[in-house]
């Protein structure tokens, strides 16, 4: 029963967990309308029981893996959908073919589980300025033979 915490310490590690910082989270959690040093002292020796920071890694982590969770069952119902849709030509829920706004709530949702991506990955090489000096005289040498070969234009 000594690893349990108090109510009060429980909701200061939620809200920690939930993104507030540790001083607005102490308020809260204790409803504490004490000077700023004060709270602030408080606070960070709260975050440095074990017991409070090892709730918070805790309650962290359920969330990541929440949060996974969540994307790959939204990753299986678009692809799923759209599966079924491309193969069959029919929503089976209406049996009727998927309308403009089926198919765009299912790209939405698709891009928001990173299913769908605009992104263009661009791979750049580090050169020294010697070599970019090389590429410059070498592509100038290759212009300067085209022009010769053709026509002048007056």
């Amino acid at each position: 029963m000594a690893d349990k915490l108090t109510p009060k310490q429980e909701r200061f590690a939620q809200l920690i967990a939930g993104g507030n910082d540790q001083s607005t989270a102490y308020r809260e959690a204790f409803n504490s309308s004490g000077k700023d040093s004060t709270v602030h002292s408080e606070a960070s020796r709260l975050m440095k029981n074990p017991k409070v920071s090892a709730r918070v890694e805790q309650i962290t982590e359920q969330k990541h893996r929440a949060i996974s969770r969540k994307a790959v069952t939204d990753r299986e119902l678009v692809v799923g959908k759209l599966r079924r849709w491309t193969e069959d030509g029919i929503d089976p829920t209406t049996g009727d073919e998927p309308t403009q706004a089926q198919l765009t709530a299912a790209q939405l949702l698709g891009r928001t589980v990173a299913l769908f991506s605009d992104k263009v990955e661009q791979v750049t090489t580090e050169r020294t300025a010697d070599e970019v000096a090389a590429e410059i005289k070498r592509r100038l040498a290759v212009a300067a033979e085209s022009d010769q070969d053709s026509e002048p234009l007056h």
